[in-house]
């Protein structure tokens, strides 16, 4: 089992590390796209078609959802922490064990259906249509499934641990 959990969290690091990379570079890419809207702007006059919709239904959603595993396996993912902050002991354990839980079947959950939808709108080549091109948006939707899939996997390593009696996260919280 140890080694089996070690390639678990090896991947997990992984998979966190590089949805990372791929939202960090989609908010490069939209910082590149809305600076060359700007001077396009600034020396045409007007909002090329499509630089609101590229921002909107790719570059939006990439910078949402890649950094989600990345977020859980730090330990800086948004949580409240009123109730947790006063237990102590088992109820703590229990607390933590239910939360990590919880997080696997929704992300796993949330993983499956949005598969099911990059899928049908790759099939579909999904599109918006603007007055001179469409413009595929299709891609946008896999981003959506690498962010919940690479969650999923941050957080069943992370049950795991937190089943096994260790901490979730290595870090101190917050770090």
């Amino acid at each position: 089992m140890p080694r089996l959990m070690r390639i678990l969290n090896r991947l997990a690091a992984r998979a966190a590390t590089a949805t990372g990379a791929l939202g960090e570079l989609a908010v490069l890419a939209m910082f590149a796209h809305m600076a060359l809207d700007l001077i396009i702007r600034l020396v045409g006059g007007g909002t090329p078609e499509g630089m609101p919709e590229a921002v909107a239904r790719i570059y939006m959603v990439m910078v949402v959802f890649l950094p989600l595993a990345g977020l859980q396996a730090s330990g800086r993912q948004i949580e409240v922490a009123v109730l947790a902050e006063r237990l102590g002991g088992r109820a703590l354990y229990l607390q933590r064990l239910a939360a990590a839980l919880v997080t696997v079947a929704v992300a796993g959950l949330f993983t499956w259906l949005s598969f099911d939808v990059a899928w049908v709108a790759t099939q579909r080549g999904e599109r918006v249509v603007l007055t001179g091109f469409s413009l595929p948006v299709w891609p946008g939707r896999w981003a959506v499934v690498a962010g919940f899939g690479a969650l999923a996997l941050v957080a069943l390593a992370q049950l795991i641990r937190t089943a096994a009696g260790r901490a979730p996260v290595e870090a101190a919280h917050g770090a």
